[in-house]
């Protein structure tokens, strides 16, 4: 049965849902809580994918043939969401790990120098083009055939 749950009794691994999508809490950053949002399965993966065993979706609560993007997201609580289950501890040392991973290739990309001038023409208005979002905000795709 899905109930509020205080954030003073969170352990990591919590799953939640929210009027729109599916989350597990990954750890606390001082006052803020960590969370990785849980996706549909879809042909579009991501290297910061880490896909949810059908178990460990049952164990939660969570919707069969799900993924977690390792893609942090800080909220200061759990207003708002509902508490539906927990993921086992194996599987959650392993989200931690994909998650530290992911956060060292972005810090690596970043730091990457671009190998074009920023005068040139090939690389003219490239970093103004509009950031898009690839992944739906709910795990349940709404398809409209």
């Amino acid at each position: 049965m899905a109930r509020s749950f205080p954030s003073a009794c969170l352990r990591t691994g919590a799953v939640f849902c929210s009027a729109a999508t599916w989350w597990v809490l990954v750890t606390r950053q001082e006052a803020a809580l960590v969370f990785c949002p849980i996706l549909a399965q879809t042909e579009n993966h991501h290297r910061a994918d880490l896909p949810l065993p059908w178990a460990e979706a049952l164990q939660a609560g969570c919707p069969d043939g799900t993924r977690i993007r390792c893609r942090p997201v800080l909220r200061a609580s759990t207003y708002g969401l509902t508490y539906r289950g927990q993921l086992g501890a194996c599987f959650t040392e392993r989200l931690v790990l994909a998650l530290t991973t992911e956060l060292r290739h972005r810090q690596q990309e970043d730091r990457i120098a671009p190998r074009f001038p920023k005068n040139a023409p090939s690389c003219r208005g490239a970093l103004s083009l509009p950031l898009l979002r690839p992944e739906p905000r709910s795990p349940r795709a709404l398809h409209f055939f």
